[in-house]
C-alpha cells in the first residue's frame, strides 16, 4: 500500500523519482500541447483560494481544465483543501508552499489544485473521510493525492517542511517524538510510485474508493435488510397517509443520553480531553431533556433528565468563562486546545457563533427568560457580533469568518496566531491604565506576568509571555478577596473592558475576514437571529430596542439570498457570494439551512411570504436530493428515504453521499427531517410528514448502533412518534407580541409551530396551499366572526380557543 510505501526509509527516494530522458521528452511534448502551468488562483470567487495568486505552486481551479490537463500530461493530481480563517492553512502556505523546491516538484510533475472547503464540502468531506480512515485524524489543510480520474492515492493533513527547523519538526522533536514525514518525503515518493508502478498506484486507488463508498453507505442499508426483490415497495405518488414502520423508537433517546453522559468532561464541561469543540448539536439534544413531552422524561428518567440538561448548562457556563469567548470584543472562537478552555484556536466562525446563538437562546429561556436571568447578557453579545460591520456586507448577507492569524501592530511584516487577542502584562496595564481596575481586572481574567498559557500547549514558544484573557474567579470570589464590593468589582471590570476595546481597535490590525457569504451558514444566522427577535420582544426587557436590528439584519440577509443567489426562473439555488455569484450550485445542506431559516423568520415576522420561499425550497430540494424508494435499486439510487449531499451528476463529485451523523454543525438530513416536519404541520402537508419519518427511518440501522452520533435526527424521533403542538394565531394588523409570548419564550423541544391567519393578501397564499384544511375552515370562520383566538391545533384539526396565552407550553 502506498500509505505503508511511505513509512519506510526514503534513502534512494529523490534518485528514485528522477524520471528518464524518454519520459521527459514525453511530458515536454504532452505540456506543450496544454501551455504553460501557470497559478490561476487569481480568477477564483474564493478570498482563501485568491490568496495565493502570488503562490510559486501555480494553483489551478478544480475545474475541466485543470482536470483534462491531469489526464492529457497523464499525471497524479495535488489536491489542498483549506479555508482562509484556518492558522493551520496560513502556516502551510509560509512555511511550505513557499519552499522553492516543493513549488518545483509540485508543478513539474503533478497538476496543484487548491479549494476552499467551504465552497466545496461536498469534495471535502469526502476526502476527509478518506483521510480519517487512512491516518485517523482530520484537520486542514487537507491535501490529498489523486489519480487524474479523481480517485484518493495517499493524504494527510499536515507535513513537516524540509529541514529540521520546521514548527512541526522542531515540537516533535522537542518532545522526544519520532520524526514526522517530511513534504520532500512525501512527494518524492508519491511520485517515483506513480512513475515506475502507476497500474498498482491506480488498481490501489480503486481500491480505496470501494472501501470509501462502504464507509459512506450511511441511509442505504434499510432498504436492502428489509426488502428482497420479491418484496419491493411501490407507492402511488399521493399515498403519503400509511403510517412507517420504524424500528427505532423513543428508547434510543436513553441510549444516546446514556453513552453521551460517559463521556461529559465534570469539571470543566464539554466531552472528552482536548481538542475540545462546541458541538452544538449535541448540546441542543442535551438541553431539550427536560423540555420533551412527559412521555419522553418517563423514558429516560426524570431525574436523569435533569442532570442531562445541567451537563448541558455547565458547558455553556464553561464557554462563556473561557477562552473560547472573545471577553473583549464579543463572539466565539473555533474550539479549545485546551481541556479547561484555557487556550483556543483563534479563528471566528459565522457558523459557530449562529449555532451557539440558539443554545445561549435557549439556556436564557430554561432560566425564565428575563433580562436579569443567566445568559442574558451573552445571548445579545452573540447577536450584537453577528450583526455587526465586521460580518455583515453591504448588501445584508453575513460573511464566512475572521482569520486567526493577523499583525500585532501596524508596519509588522509576520503575522502571528491571535496576534489580536493576546496581552502582555504591561500592555494589559497600559491599555487600562488605572492601577486599581488593572490589578482587578487582571485577577479575573488571570492576566499574570509572564503569561498564563502552560508551556505544555506553547512547545513552538508562540505564546512567550502572552495572555489569553479568561475568566478564573467570578464578582463574589473577587469581592472577598479584594474586600470590595460587588458592585465595585463589576465596575472596573467593566471599565478596564472597555478600555481594553479601545485600545485594541486603535492600536491593533483586525483579522482579515473571509468575505464570502454561503447560502448555508446565512440559514443558520437567519434561524438564530430570527428566533432571539422574537424571545426579546419584552417591554421590561432592556435589549427590546434590539429586536427590530436582529430581525432586519436576518430579513436582509434572506433578501440577498434571493436577489443574488436564487435563480427563480430556473428553480436553482446557488452556494456562493463574493463580488458576485459563484457557479457552483447549492448543496442539499444550503438548501436545508435556508429552510429551516425561512420557518423562523415566518414564526417571527408573520410574514408569509417567508414561508411560501420556504415551501418552494422544499420542494426543491425533494426533487434535487431525495432518494426516493422505487421499485428497482441503481447505482444513483439506494431507495433508502432521505437527501444526498449532491445531486449525482454534480461536477468533479468522486461518490453521491447522505449527511446524518452531526460534527460541529447539524447534518443536512437532521435538518431537513425537522424542517419537513415543521412544514408539514403548518401546511397540513402528508407529503412532508411522511418524508420526515421516511427520512429517519433510512438511517435506522446506524442510529439502533450508535444512537449518540446523531443528535439530530434523535430529535425527530419525538414528532414521528408523538406528534406535536401547533398553535393558530389570528390578526387583522400585526399580531400580539405579549400573547404569544408563551410561544416565543419556549426554549426547543420536541415539534412546535405557530400559524398565522388574517384576511390580507400575503396570507391567502397558505389558504391556496391548503384549500382542505379543516384547521383553516374554522379558523376563517372565528376570525370572520371578529373574534381573536390563539390556539392549540388538535391531532384531529380542531381549533381550542385559549384566551390569551397558551397554558402550559413552558412543559411541552
Amino acid at each position: 500500500m502506498m500509505s505503508a510505501q511511505l513509512q519506510q526509509s526514503d534513502a534512494g527516494a529523490a534518485a528514485s523519482s528522477q524520471p528518464s530522458q524518454s519520459t521527459n521528452e514525453a511530458q515536454a511534448q504532452r505540456t506543450q500541447s496544454f501551455g504553460p502551468l501557470t497559478n490561476r488562483a487569481a480568477s477564483s470567487k474564493s478570498p482563501f483560494v485568491r490568496a495565493n495568486s502570488e503562490s510559486a505552486i501555480a494553483w489551478q481551479l478544480l475545474d475541466d481544465e485543470a482536470i483534462s490537463r491531469a489526464k492529457g500530461e497523464n499525471k497524479p493530481i495535488f489536491l489542498s483543501i483549506g479555508y482562509l480563517a484556518s492558522h493551520h492553512c496560513h502556516l502551510a502556505h509560509q512555511e511550505t508552499f513557499s519552499n522553492p523546491k516543493i513549488a518545483s516538484l509540485l508543478n513539474q510533475e503533478f497538476v496543484p489544485i487548491l479549494i476552499d472547503r467551504e465552497e466545496y464540502p461536498n469534495i471535502d468531506s469526502v476526502y476527509m473521510s478518506y483521510n480519517q480512515s487512512l491516518n485517523s485524524n482530520a484537520g486542514w489543510p487537507l491535501n490529498v493525492f489523486l489519480t487524474p480520474e479523481l480517485e484518493p492515492v495517499y493524504s494527510g493533513t499536515y507535513w513537516a517542511p524540509p529541514g529540521t527547523d520546521g514548527s512541526v519538526a522542531a515540537a516533535a522533536a522537542a518532545d522526544g517524538a519520532a520524526k514526522p514525514l517530511d513534504w520532500l518525503t512525501v512527494i518524492e515518493k508519491v511520485h517515483s510510485s506513480w512513475q515506475n508502478e502507476e497500474s498498482r498506484v491506480r488498481a490501489e486507488a480503486q481500491k480505496s474508493l470501494i472501501e470509501l463508498q462502504q464507509l459512506l453507505g450511511e441511509g442505504t442499508l434499510v432498504a436492502t435488510e428489509r426488502q428482497s426483490p420479491a418484496e419491493e415497495i411501490t407507492r402511488s405518488a399521493t399515498d403519503y397517509s400509511a403510517e412507517i414502520q420504524g424500528e427505532v423508537d423513543l428508547d434510543q433517546l436513553e441510549e444516546a443520553y446514556e453513552r453521551i453522559t460517559r463521556t461529559f468532561d465534570p469539571v470543566f464541561g464539554g466531552f472528552g480531553q482536548a481538542d475540545k469543540f462546541l458541538t452544538p448539536p449535541k448540546l441542543s439534544l442535551i438541553l431539550r431533556a427536560t423540555q420533551f413531552p412527559q412521555v419522553v422524561q418517563d423514558v429516560v428518567g426524570p431525574e436523569e433528565c435533569v442532570y442531562i440538561s445541567t451537563m448541558g448548562l455547565h458547558t455553556l457556563r464553561r464557554i462563556v468563562t473561557g477562552a473560547v469567548h472573545d471577553h473583549i470584543g464579543g463572539g466565539f472562537h473555533r474550539h479549545s486546545i485546551t481541556r479547561d478552555w484555557s487556550l483556543p484556536s483563534f479563528e471566528k466562525l459565522l457558523i459557530d457563533n449562529a449555532l451557539l446563538l440558539g443554545l445561549f437562546l435557549d439556556a436564557w429561556l430554561l432560566s425564565g427568560g428575563q433580562p436579569q436571568h443567566e445568559f442574558a447578557d451573552t445571548v445579545t453579545e452573540v447577536a450584537d457580533y453577528i450583526t455587526s460591520d465586521t460580518m455583515v456586507s453591504e448588501k445584508g448577507g453575513f460573511f464566512t469568518s475572521e482569520v486567526a492569524d493577523s499583525y500585532n501592530r501596524r508596519g509588522d511584516k509576520v503575522m502571528r496566531n491571535g496576534a489580536f487577542y493576546l496581552w502582555t502584562r504591561k500592555e494589559f496595564d497600559t491599555a487600562v491604565g488605572n492601577e486599581d481596575e488593572s490589578k482587578t481586572a487582571a485577577a479575573y481574567w488571570n492576566v499574570q506576568e509572564h503569561g498564563n498559557v502552560d508551556s505544555a500547549h506553547d512547545p513552538l514558544d508562540e505564546f512567550l509571555n502572552q495572555n489569553v484573557i479568561h475568566i478564573v474567579k467570578n464578582h463574589t470570589r473577587l469581592s472577598k478577596q479584594l474586600v470590595l464590593t460587588e458592585e465595585e468589582v463589576k465596575r472596573r471590570i467593566d471599565s478596564a473592558k472597555a478600555k481594553l476595546r479601545s485600545y485594541r481597535q486603535a492600536e491593533r490590525v483586525k483579522p482579515d475576514v473571509d468575505t464570502k457569504i454561503v447560502t448555508s451558514y446565512n440559514g443558520m444566522a437567519i434561524a438564530a437571529l430570527s428566533r432571539t427577535a422574537a424571545a426579546i420582544f419584552d417591554k421590561k426587557d432592556p435589549a427590546t430596542g434590539k429586536r427590530e436590528k436582529y430581525l432586519t439584519a436576518a430579513k436582509n440577509a434572506a433578501l440577498f439570498i434571493k436577489n443574488e443567489l436564487w435563480d427563480s426562473s430556473e428553480k436553482t439555488l446557488y452556494r456562493m457570494y463574493c463580488d458576485g455569484r459563484s457557479d457552483v450550485k447549492a448543496f442539499s445542506e444550503d438548501y436545508a439551512f435556508l429552510i429551516e431559516g425561512l420557518i423562523e423568520l415566518y414564526e417571527a415576522s408573520a410574514d408569509a411570504s417567508w414561508l411560501e420561499w420556504a415551501d418552494e425550497l422544499q420542494a426543491v430540494q425533494i426533487t434535487l436530493f431525495y432518494d426516493q424508494p422505487t421499485t428497482t435499486p441503481t447505482q444513483a439510487n439506494a431507495r433508502c428515504g432521505a437527501f444526498y449531499s449532491t445531486t449525482h451528476d454534480a461536477p468533479y463529485t468522486l461518490l453521491c453521499y447522505k449527511d446524518a451523523m452531526d460534527s460541529s454543525q447539524p447534518s443536512a438530513n437532521a435538518v431537513s427531517v425537522s424542517n419537513l416536519f415543521r412544514l408539514g404541520a403548518l401546511l397540513s402537508d402528508e407529503k412532508y410528514t411522511y418524508l420526515a419519518k421516511e427520512s429517519l427511518n433510512a438511517f435506522a440501522v446506524e442510529m439502533l448502533e450508535h444512537p449518540n452520533l446523531f443528535p439530530g435526527l434523535l430529535c425527530g424521533i419525538v414528532p414521528w412518534k408523538l406528534g406535536g403542538r401547533h398553535w393558530v394565531c389570528m390578526f387583522k394588523d400585526e399580531p400580539d407580541r405579549h400573547e404569544l409570548a408563551g410561544f416565543y419564550k419556549a426554549p426547543r423541544s420536541a415539534l412546535f409551530t405557530v400559524r398565522y391567519h388574517t384576511g390580507d393578501e400575503p396570507h391567502a397564499w397558505i389558504r391556496r396551499r391548503d384549500p382542505g384544511s379543516e384547521t383553516f375552515r374554522r379558523a376563517n370562520a372565528v376570525y370572520m366572526g371578529g373574534a381573536k383566538v390563539l390556539g392549540t391545533i388538535l391531532p384531529e384539526g380542531i381549533i381550542t380557543p385559549t384566551g390569551s396565552h397558551f397554558p402550559g407550553i413552558n412543559t411541552v
